[in-house]
């Protein structure tokens, strides 16, 4: 596993919980904090992030997710295809699938 990149999809929704992995990499659990979030035409927007108990279990989910969708013309049941970059703090929207 590349220490620097870490490569998830998650299915178009009103919200983005996080995985593990990002929550680990981004220190979140210790300190919540923003992240960048970049979509594929490169632009770059800063997000709150907050915690949600699902089902007696702690996720850390994107705060806006749903402007984010609407702004990029995302469709919900989408295929989104992300990289978490460690050293920037930074999840980039690589590609979208239709499913």
């Amino acid at each position: 596993m590349d220490p620097k990149f870490f490569n998830f999809s998650r299915k178009g929704d009103y919200r983005l919980h996080l995985p593990v992995e990002v929550v680990e990499r981004a220190g979140l659990s210790d300190n919540l904090q923003p992240l960048s979030v970049q979509n594929m035409t490169w632009d770059t927007e800063v997000y709150e992030m907050k915690t949600e108990l699902n089902g007696g279990t702690l996720r850390y989910a994107v705060d806006g997710w749903r402007k984010f969708m609407v702004d990029n013309q995302l469709e919900f049941g989408h295929m989104l295809h992300f990289t978490y970059v460690t050293s920037k703090k930074k999840i980039v929207l690589n590609d979208v699938t239709s499913i």
